[in-house]
């Protein structure tokens, strides 16, 4: 009998022991580091504005209640920006427990090659990922929705939505829009003046009115008990306020008034709310909808940067397990682990600086959203071939 049919044939086991092991370690580690960044994260949230959220529970155990809840309602959109870095960094401490222990050494001598060992880390990266995407696109939202309508903590306070905005300008239908915005949903406007233009940007009317109401399923909004002024108008003088100066202008009153305003009411209902707080469905609408005055590049940036999140982490985590056995395939030197730290930093930090570029226009909204996990596609796919490189005898092993 030869030797080749003697030998024991090694074979991909995405669920063996094996998997099992590391995919345990993985997910350890990685809620250890989670957890302490959470510590962290919430005791500087929290401080400034712990006085303020004990005083909405009554007696002592209702502060130490109302600060419990505020600070799980807080953590999934303090978790879902860290959870890739996590990852990284949960991965990695296993890879050198692994490479510590042994353990490695022993895997790699059993014939496994390094791409045989992936299960668990896909694994970890899928479980992570989908963590990360259901966390920040939904949860957290969802937790800022009761933060706003309980006006509990900061942000609370401040994204109230039961109270009228502030007075906004803004581009709609051919003219300017001036209102205060009732947010609903459904919207409703309140302390309008519109002012029309023709097509040379010439001033051809003036609207306004206490209220007005969307009318369902169009671009048109009726305005309640206003009076209008038109160019070359000769009608009864009424006094009005145009942009907080009494004037007296030739104004015609009426009971209602419909007026076209090409503004997604949609957008009406989500205005002076970042993005991060909006779900992704109604993100999606917005970053869709071409009747949005403003923020459109930040709607589209942040869509595009939360679905990204559903792969980072798995991509965080194979670029932990592809540099471990690169440069700490048997030891683990300290310039190595300093080394491989940094590229994680790196990858952290790059996101963070897409999505800031995309959401204030210097960078294009998808390219801002899958920059970094395209790059770290290509380091990932460069690295193992080294690595294959290196069992093959092409290339001198690393140092590690």
């Amino acid at each position: 009998m030869s030797e080749a049919a003697t030998r024991p044939r090694i074979v991909f086991a995405p669920f063996g022991r094996h998997t099992a092991y590391l995919l345990a370690g993985y997910l350890r580690h990685v809620l250890i580091v989670t957890s302490v960044l959470l510590a962290i994260a919430l005791t500087i949230d929290l401080w400034p504005q712990f006085q303020d959220v004990a005083a909405k529970g009554s007696g002592d155990f209702g502060a130490v209640w109302s600060v419990v809840r505020f600070s799980a309602l807080r953590t999934p959109g303090l978790i879902a920006p860290l959870l890739p870095f996590a990852t990284f960094i949960g991965v990695l401490w296993t890879e050198v427990a692994h490479t510590q222990a042994g353990e490695r050494m022993l895997v790699w001598n059993s014939g496994r090659s390094p791409l045989q060992c992936l299960s668990p880390v896909l694994l970890a990266g899928l479980i992570l990922g989908g963590a990360d995407f259901v966390m920040d696109g939904y949860m957290g939202p969802a937790s800022m929705g009761i933060q706003m309508v309980e006006r509990l903590g900061r942000d609370g306070a401040r994204l109230d939505r039961a109270k009228l905005s502030d007075p906004a300008w803004m581009t709609a239908g051919g003219g300017i829009l001036r209102a205060q915005i009732q947010y609903g949903p459904p919207p409703v406007l309140r302390n309008v003046m519109f002012f029309a233009r023709d097509a040379g940007g010439r001033l051809t009317e003036v609207d306004v009115a206490p209220m007005a109401v969307w009318e369902e399923g169009t671009d048109r909004w009726t305005m309640q008990n206003g009076q209008y002024w038109k160019a070359g108008s000769k009608e009864g003088v009424s006094r009005t306020v145009f942009a907080g100066r009494a004037t007296h202008q030739s104004m015609t009153p009426f009971a209602e008034k419909s007026v076209t305003l090409a503004i997604d009411p949609l957008w009406f209902t989500w205005h002076n709310l970042q993005p991060q707080y909006i779900p992704v469905p109604v993100l999606a609408k917005l970053a869709a909808s071409e009747r949005v005055p403003d923020a459109h590049g930040q709607y589209e940036t942040r869509l595009h940067v939360v679905l990204s999140e559903a792969v980072l982490p798995g991509l965080m985590a194979l670029l932990a397990s592809a540099l471990s056995m690169l440069f700490m395939a048997y030891r683990t030197p300290a310039p190595a682990l300093v080394g491989i730290m940094f590229c994680g930093y790196i990858a952290h930090f790059g996101t963070k600086a897409c999505l800031i570029m995309g959401q204030n226009g210097y960078m294009d909204p998808v390219i801002a959203g899958w920059l970094v996990p395209a790059c770290l596609l290509v380091v990932i796919a460069t690295v193992f071939a080294l690595i294959e490189a290196q069992r093959k005898g092409k290339i001198a092993p690393s140092a590690g």
